[in-house]
């Protein structure tokens, strides 16, 4: 059995209902996955890794890439690898997205920031969202109009923020996601925010149902996989559809939700994507006479 190192969260430690199988279907394909809480666990020693829902990394952000470091540095397999965690970590990309031509919703970078600088925005947008450049869940991001009360973004005072317009599609028509598997379309799904929210994200309310694209569609979330240049093993990218076509909210590889109920075979794909990424690194330690 090759050794596998499951990563998740303490609060889904049992893991999500959805990912409750994986371990058993990892067995079938020869692979014994370790469920683990990420930041309560000894990385060292696990030859493979696989980051799944370590979804309070960002409270001890410094911890969890310190351990990616350590695990590098001992020549594990991490899916995915540091340069992709480093890279997805920081939501700044979705600036270099747009600046090399790709169909991203218009996005600012502020460092240190303070509410002063929203005057610019305001010139061009009646109502922002303001996020911070590290973050997930919709933790700390606020819709703000030029009446709002400044002191919301309290908690955002000092850090690194994107700042955006709000896209009204999103509470109209909602959030398609496309799921890839080795950069491989998989399935997809529509994610719509709960009444008077703006935020897509089960926990803030919002539902989620099936969706099926059209050929345009998958064609056009898997060009901006692809600009990416990642080699990914999973991922999931979240569009809004403007008038001007679908647009990018957000390229999700880190630690995805994969809505792994919305299609049959999705659990067996992304587990078979998983085991050919680590057994093609176990099998490049292997003597040439063993292979």
């Amino acid at each position: 059995m090759i050794p596998l190192l499951y990563l998740t969260c303490e609060k889904h430690k049992g893991l999500l209902p959805e990912e409750r199988e994986l371990p058993e279907i990892f067995a079938g394909l020869g692979v014994l996955a370790d469920v683990r809480v990420w930041d309560e666990t000894d990385w060292r020693g696990y030859p493979n890794i696989l980051i799944r829902t370590v979804w309070d990394y960002t409270a001890k952000e410094k911890l969890f890439l310190d351990k990616i470091a350590q695990a590098e540095a001992d020549g594990a397999t991490i899916i995915h690898s540091p340069e992709i965690v480093r890279w997805n970590i920081d939501k700044s990309y979705l600036v270099q997205l747009r600046r090399a031509g790709h169909d991203v919703v218009p996005t600012g970078l502020e460092v240190n920031f303070s509410p002063a600088v929203l005057a610019g925005y305001f010139e061009k947008y009646d109502t922002l969202i303001v996020k911070p450049r590290v973050g997930a869940g919709g933790k700390n991001t606020f819709k703000i109009s030029k009446n709002s009360d400044a002191g919301a973004l309290n908690p955002l005072l000092g850090s690194s923020v994107l700042v955006q317009p709000y896209i009204p599609e999103i509470a109209n028509c909602g959030e398609h996601s496309f799921i890839f598997f080795n950069e491989q379309f998989s399935h997809a799904v529509l994610k719509k925010p709960g009444k008077g929210e703006f935020r897509v994200q089960e926990i803030h309310g919002g539902t989620v149902e099936r969706y099926s694209p059209t050929a345009g569609e998958i064609a056009q979330a898997a060009s901006v996989l692809k600009a990416a240049a990642l080699n990914t093993v999973y991922a999931r990218v979240d569009m809004v559809r403007r008038k001007t076509g679908l647009c990018l909210m957000e390229l999700e590889i880190l630690e995805p939700q994969l809505f792994f109920d919305f299609s049959d075979q999705a659990k067996t794909r992304f587990a078979q994507a998983v085991r050919q990424r680590i057994a093609r690194h176990t099998l490049d330690l292997l003597p040439e006479n063993w292979r």
